[in-house]
């Protein structure tokens, strides 16, 4: 999946942006879902995606949003109300913002942002600061775009609710026969329903809903060498949704010192000043737009979002790595009782955390 595509597609890319015979393919990233290339033409680089039309079933809509929140970000950048780089996309030749090619795939293009790197693990509570104040910046700049701009790309895509529900009937369908070997996860997945009659609550008690990227994991932010935070990346998730998605993401690939897939399971732990950090930076960054019930519900948000993903990771498994791109056969399963592991830290800690708000 993530090789150097074939001649046939190199040949449609060419046409379709008018690349050289000269231009050069390379991996780039490390995404688990859209495969992604930089390419070097006449001494400009720029990022190539096709993207996973089996996660995003409707690209066109993708494409707009993609479209709708770049424009929108490059007019507030214009005016002096957000202060970081925005994707530019590159159209085609004809001026559409994605090429189709003969095989069905879906392409699109982006200059590349120089002089940057990404982070998939944070290596100081600073570099959480930036990724709070980057994120919160972003969702910031997207209030006055309204939450009906774009369209639901994946429908009820952090719903805690369905997504318990599809793992136990991933649990009982057992359609890979896996359940036995992963008992002890399924067992601590269940205790997930313990959050759900908060989330209800909080949604009966209005809890806002916005343009929010939903997947606002670390590694979704462009770094300078100076550790500043960039540019945000990786837009195809930009939806309705909550900023406690978002800011529980943060915390899920930021808080433990250890990445998601870890077997350590002993090192999965919650890093207090990685969260006071990381929450100093998101209600910097995102100005007056936080409600007193978004902020009061912060760390829970973490809990909420590290659950939520486990679920996937581990329904994901149940069902046969239909999703996630894996490594390996049980790849899926350690992420799953890596988040669990994260999970019961973050239950533990919940208190302390929130005293942690600003």
């Amino acid at each position: 999946m993530n090789g150097i595509p074939a001649p046939a597609t190199r040949a449609g890319v060419a046409e379709a942006w008018g690349l050289s015979p000269q231009a050069r393919f390379a991996h780039l990233g490390n995404g688990l879902i859209n495969r992604t290339l930089l390419v070097t033409d006449d001494g400009r680089r720029r990022v190539l995606q096709c993207l996973n039309t089996h996660v995003f079933r409707d690209p066109a809509l993708v494409m707009r949003n993609c479209h709708a929140v770049t424009a929108h970000l490059g007019r507030e950048r214009a005016a002096g109300r957000y202060g970081y780089s925005v994707l530019e996309l590159v159209p085609t030749l004809a001026g559409e913002p994605a090429a189709v090619l003969d095989d069905g795939t879906w392409w699109r293009m982006y200059d590349h942002v120089p002089d940057t790197r990404t982070h998939e693990t944070a290596d100081t509570p600073a570099t959480a600061f930036e990724a709070g104040r980057g994120f919160g910046a972003f969702a910031a700049a997207l209030t006055s775009l309204g939450p009906d701009a774009v369209g639901e790309v994946i429908p009820h895509f952090h719903d805690p609710v369905r997504r318990f529900d599809a793992f136990r009937k991933a649990l009982d369908d057992d359609r890979a026969g896996r359940a036995t070997e992963a008992k002890a996860t399924c067992n601590a997945a269940l205790a997930f329903a313990d959050v759900l009659p908060h989330w209800r609550s909080l949604r009966e008690q209005g809890l806002a809903w916005r343009v929010t990227h939903n997947d606002c994991k670390l590694n979704n932010l462009l770094f300078d060498a100076s550790g500043h935070a960039v540019c945000v990346i990786d837009l195809d998730t930009v939806m309705p949704g909550s900023v406690l998605f978002d800011f529980g993401d943060m915390c899920r690939t930021m808080l433990s010192p250890v990445p998601e897939d870890s077997i350590e399971l002993d090192r999965v732990v919650v890093r207090h000043d990685y969260f006071e950090a990381l929450a100093r930076g998101y209600v910097e960054g995102s100005g007056e737009m936080l409600t007193a019930l978004e902020r009061d519900n912060l760390a829970f948000a973490a809990r909420l979002i590290v659950g939520v993903i486990g679920l996937r990771f581990l329904t994901d498994y149940l069902d046969g790595d239909r999703y996630f791109r894996i490594a390996h056969p049980t790849h899926n399963l350690e992420r799953a009782r890596n988040q669990f592991a994260l999970y019961a830290a973050l239950t533990r800690d919940a208190d302390a955390l929130q005293a942690l708000v600003p």
